[in-house]
């Protein structure tokens, strides 16, 4: 089987108005790429994920990302407005999830955007 290089590029795709911003500003980390997501109808909202170099690697990237950056970053800030899991799909595919209370979505932007220009300057542990 040929394999052929692959690089990142952002997609234009309809997302849930309410959940624009956060799904843009989750773009601003360049491996990180959404898969879905939805503006509830009660009170979270949620955006499911991969990060890194999901094709090769499949949990090593994302573990680090969520567990190692992004978890411990929205814990101290964003406290229990903000869930971040990892699971394993049907089809054997990992994937993140990021649920956010309707409420705090735009809290969660601001802070999303500060954490993609500090990550930008530092490495994953």
């Amino acid at each position: 089987m040929r394999t052929h290089t692959q690089t990142w590029v952002k997609v234009n795709a309809p997302v849930d108005s309410g959940m624009a911003d956060l799904i843009n500003a989750l773009s601003k980390f360049s491996n990180l790429q959404t898969i879905e997501s939805c503006e509830d109808i009660k009170e979270w909202a949620w955006v499911t994920f991969v990060y890194g170099n999901y094709w090769n690697r499949p949990w090593e990237d994302l573990a680090k990302f969520v567990f190692g950056f992004l978890g411990p970053h929205f814990a101290s800030e964003m406290g229990d407005r903000v869930r971040l899991s990892m699971h394993v799909t049907e089809a054997g595919l990992y994937r993140a999830e990021m649920a956010v209370q309707i409420s705090a979505i735009p809290t969660a932007v601001k802070f999303v955007l500060k954490l993609s220009s500090e990550f930008e300057n530092q490495l994953l542990p």
